[in-house]
């Protein structure tokens, strides 16, 4: 029996072959397996498209949490109504030659770290010439820019200290958060590009935006009304109070395991060894104090040596 095979972006498929949704579709950057093709003029093909007609179920590769939780927000965005991956009906595609790139080439390893993240298969499939990438080439224009915008963001960082970095925690996550959105997320309109094309900057100015959004701390009455409606997920990701020992029930403890005190030459080995165990490691601020009394021990003592030595020579 003869295998329909389909040209591809990258080579032709048939049955069985893995490929990636180019950037030029509503269902970009996915992965699937060709699981049938039908061609133009043939009773299976019931479709207007005068290409052949390549069915693709997207739910055969095995996506990590991380990057479902991407394929739901893209199908929430397009549709404009919240979507979960497994109720999406993606399992049977028809896809035109022109929307796939042919992966099968590649090693399973490979296909698996392309398919982790939206991120990997966006940069997979811009290797591609000729409407592999949906980017406009302004859209393009924007994204070298803004990745030169955050490259020169990140050597500003480095000439910062420790602590300087902390107060900037704010700023520069949203410079994150706005090259990921960007470069990965929106979908821009020619308006948009033609006046994010007209700053130096375009990544601080929508950056900056966004922390001026979120600097409204009223939203997150959403978050904790969502911590106490699903209060049992929360209780069984993080560590609760009651799982802390108590310090009067830790101190009994302590004292439960004490050992008579021997002379040092009739102790054994164990008890010795037991003994300096179950004495409390000396804390932070506690050694900060001790140190700091020795200071003070140490300059007072200078200083007394150093009055009685100026009354000596008033003397003599």
């Amino acid at each position: 029996m003869k295998i329909n095979t389909a040209k591809t972006i990258f080579g032709d498929v048939q049955p069985g072959d893995w490929v990636i949704a180019a950037g030029n579709n509503d269902y970009r950057y996915l992965i699937g397996m060709v699981t049938e093709i039908d061609k133009p003029g043939t009773p299976d093909h019931d479709t207007e498209n005068e290409t052949d007609d390549i069915h693709v179920d997207f739910t055969v590769f095995d996506y990590p949490q991380e990057r479902i939780s991407e394929i739901e927000n893209h199908f929430t965005g397009l549709y404009g109504e919240p979507k979960i991956f497994d109720e999406l009906a993606i399992d049977n595609v028809i896809m035109a030659p022109d929307m796939l790139i042919r992966i099968t080439h590649l090693g399973q390893d490979e296909i698996s770290f392309i398919g982790n993240l939206r991120k990997n298969c966006e940069s997979f499939c811009n290797c591609f010439p000729g409407g592999v990438n949906s980017q406009s080439e302004k859209h393009a224009e924007l994204i070298e820019r803004v990745n030169k915008n955050l490259a020169d963001y990140h050597d500003f960082l480095e000439s910062f200290g420790t602590r300087e970095l902390i107060g900037m925690a704010g700023k520069i996550n949203a410079m994150s958060d706005a090259h990921l959105y960007i470069t990965s997320w929106h979908r821009f309109d020619d308006g948009e590009l033609d006046v994010l094309l007209q700053f130096q900057n375009p990544l601080e100015i929508v950056a900056d935006e966004w922390c001026d959004r979120c600097s409204d701390l009223s939203d997150m009455s959403f978050t904790v009304a969502l911590i106490e409606r699903q209060k049992d997920d929360f209780f069984a990701t993080y560590s609760l109070m009651k799982d802390l020992k108590a310090p009067q029930d830790a101190s009994s403890d302590i004292l439960a395991r004490k050992i008579p005190d021997k002379p040092a030459e009739v102790r054994t080995p164990i008890e010795k060894a037991e003994q300096t165990a179950v004495k409390p490691k000396q804390s932070l601020a506690d050694k900060l104090q001790a140190a700091n009394k020795k200071v003070k021990a140490q300059d007072t003592q200078n200083n007394n040596k150093q009055l009685q030595s100026r009354k000596r020579e008033e003397r003599g």
